[in-house]
């Protein structure tokens, strides 16, 4: 092998790392927009169904929770399989279908 086959080799071995952690902050940016948007509408919802129950029923700020776990699904389930709940990740990283490095970032 000769000496230009190795920086070869380096620039692919680094091309691949930081395309890793390009994926990484991807999944953890689509992560925390999913979080967020569920804790602000089904609190948003309870709050309005505080306030005044004719603006929002319980039947109605029940259905929200569902509601945007089912649209985060489908927003961002490709890109990070929408582990909104913390258990669902430790269970999926103890049966090693995620690593453990995304466990700790969700």
């Amino acid at each position: 092998m000769e000496s230009g086959d190795y920086l070869h080799e380096g620039l692919i071995n680094e091309n691949a790392r930081s395309r890793s952690r390009m994926t990484l902050v991807r999944k953890v940016v689509a992560e925390v927009i999913a979080t967020y948007l569920l804790v602000f509408a089904t609190c948003g919802a309870a709050a309005l169904n505080g306030v005044d129950e004719s603006k929002v029923p319980k039947l109605g700020a029940s259905i929200v929770g569902g509601l945007i776990v089912l649209v985060m699904i489908y927003a961002v389930g490709h890109i990070s399989g929408a582990h909104m709940n913390p258990a669902v990740s430790i269970a999926f990283a103890s049966v090693r279908f995620l690593p453990w490095i995304h466990v700790s970032l969700n």
